[in-house]
């Protein structure tokens, strides 16, 4: 498959994810709790990413050990995070925020790994940053989202931003199976201390949200996980990533609908738009 249909398939099952995972961190207790019992379930399935990419490991050099390291502590602590920050923040407001990743990345990606860059990518950042700002601008403190649902998705969205950048170099000398189970184990390795979690802490999300969701939950993300691993190995990730990334209008829509964020719906609605059109500009 090329990579823009890899980058759409991986878009599909990020919209689900994130609609999905709003739910159900809503009702969790402890989100640390809940993601490390979410990354040990979602790197239990991950060798069905096999099917789609049957790649192992190759030229493993101290070099690629020492990279691969660091980008599997970004991730462990963005799956640390994650769960706060959607539990504070709603789905809709979540989806507009985490847009300025794919800006970070664009600019660590052009720094880094010499990519591309043009007018139309730059001024698509610029437009991702107006969307944001218009967001929140002239509105009531804590009227778009609380001051800890904004710390904990601004922190997300630069661990996301860096955890790209070491995909698109990791995933290649891994491949996609193997990096993934790496990526959600170190998830359930860093929430599970600083503070460590108890038995009786996880036997209670289960009582909140049962195995069975989890795991479909976890299949959501990694399957769109796995379809954007493979287009970065086939494509350059300053155009895969804004494809991944424009879920936005469609998980406002569906916020909306199907979750009850009716709150500030016309800044929603624009700024969704806005990062469409910056998506557009990013290609």
């Amino acid at each position: 498959m090329s990579w823009i249909t890899l980058s759409i398939l991986a878009l599909t099952f990020f919209v689900a994810y994130d609609l999905a995972s709003r739910r159900i961190a809503t009702r969790s207790n402890n989100p640390q709790v809940f993601a490390a019992i979410y990354g040990v379930a979602v790197a239990s399935m991950a060798p069905i990413l096999f099917f789609l990419d049957p790649s192992l490991p190759n030229n493993i050099t101290p070099q690629v050990i020492l990279i691969t390291i660091l980008g599997l502590v970004v991730w462990g602590l963005f799956g640390r995070f994650e769960y706060f920050a959607r539990a504070n923040t709603e789905a809709s407001v979540f989806s507009i925020i985490l847009k300025l990743a794919p800006v970070l990345n664009f600019f660590l990606s052009m720094v880094v790994l010499n990519e591309t860059w043009s007018l139309n990518k730059v001024i698509g950042m610029l437009v991702i940053i107006f969307a944001n700002i218009l967001l929140f601008i002239g509105a009531k403190q804590h009227a778009v989202v609380s001051t800890k649902g904004l710390y904990y998705s601004l922190l997300v969205s630069v661990f996301l931003a860096v955890g790209w950048l070491f995909d698109t170099i990791n995933v290649k000398s891994w491949g996609v199976g193997v990096f993934s189970i790496m990526s959600f184990l170190v998830v359930t390795l860093v929430s599970s201390f600083f503070p460590r979690i108890t038995l009786a802490g996880i036997k209670k999300e289960l009582e909140l949200t049962p195995w069975y969701q989890i795991f479909i939950l976890g299949l959501l993300n990694l399957l769109g996980y796995g379809f954007l691993l493979k287009a970065l190995m086939v494509g350059e990730a300053s155009s895969v990533i804004p494809i991944t990334s424009s879920s936005t209008p469609f998980v406002v829509v569906f916020g909306i609908l199907f979750l009850g964020e009716k709150k500030n719906i016309l800044r929603k609605i624009t700024a969704s738009i806005l990062a469409v059109f910056a998506i557009y500009l990013m290609r």
